[in-house]
């Protein structure tokens, strides 16, 4: 058998001797090594926000999450389900897509179905494809002025699709919808490729604060495409003046 090569390969550079980046505090803990990893990435981001750029307007955004069975996990308390909850439009499992929202501005309908979905069981495998599929067709009649996102929450390790999905991620990245995705296992070769190809972006979590730090952090519309269409649009915004009645009888000029 030839002896492997001194020399790591490159992909291999980055988990070289990562036991090195944890360190103990006097009582044995990894709290504060992992609270300095949060506070170094919510400063990169903050230094990667964009300054003077045009932000669109108008979204529109369907969120996706996972209902699989791997989202009544408890590392997340109570479990993964009622930590995502908060938010939601479309849940795949059982390898198929249900819309719970269409696309509105009212919270309250949002709000409603959330509420309902709570007592939801989670059961059998997601599909990326449906769910990109089915967010898709609406997305792609939206005006070419307005963003148009997917944001998916995934727990699960896998996908159970219909047809390949590779062949999706292009029909995605030539309508111009942006996807991203927010881990919460592990990280996903599929998702990695379908963040970077779409524009969007991909994070994992490490726990309930930094969760929501990446569900925040998606509040922020993107910055506008320089290929994106403009339209401009004369708005009024009626000023309420109290005169007196000297003003009142007083001639304009």
């Amino acid at each position: 058998m030839d002896e492997e090569p001194e020399r790591t390969k490159r992909w291999e550079g980055g988990y070289e001797r990562t036991w090195e980046i944890l360190k103990e505090d006097e009582s044995g803990s990894l709290k504060a090594t992992i609270e300095d990893i949060l506070f170094k990435a919510k400063r990169k981001r903050v230094f990667e926000h964009h300054g003077q750029v045009r932000l669109g307007m108008m979204r529109h955004l369907y969120v996706v999450v996972d209902g699989s069975r791997t989202m009544e996990d408890q590392d997340l308390k109570p479990n993964r389900l009622t930590c995502t909850l908060k938010i939601g439009i479309i849940v795949t499992k059982s390898k198929r897509a249900e819309k719970l929202t269409e696309l509105s501005g009212n919270p309250r309908k949002h709000i409603t179905s959330l509420k309902e979905a709570v007592d939801m069981t989670c059961h059998g495998e997601p599909s990326l494809y449906n769910s990109l599929s089915m967010a898709m067709q609406t997305l792609k009649h939206m005006p070419g002025h307005t963003s148009r996102e997917v944001l998916i929450i995934f727990s699960s390790l896998t996908t159970c699709d219909p047809s390949n999905i590779y062949d999706l991620i292009k029909t995605l990245k030539a309508a111009k919808i942006r996807v991203s995705v927010i881990g919460l296992s592990a990280e996903v070769r599929v998702c990695t490729v379908l963040a970077r190809e779409t524009g969007g972006t991909y994070h994992v979590i490490l726990d309930e604060s930094h969760y929501k730090e990446l569900l925040t952090h998606h509040l922020s519309p993107p910055p506008a495409s320089s290929s994106s269409e403009c339209s401009l649009i004369r708005m009024g915004f009626p000023q309420h003046t109290i005169a007196s009645l000297s003003d009142q009888d007083a001639k304009p000029s």
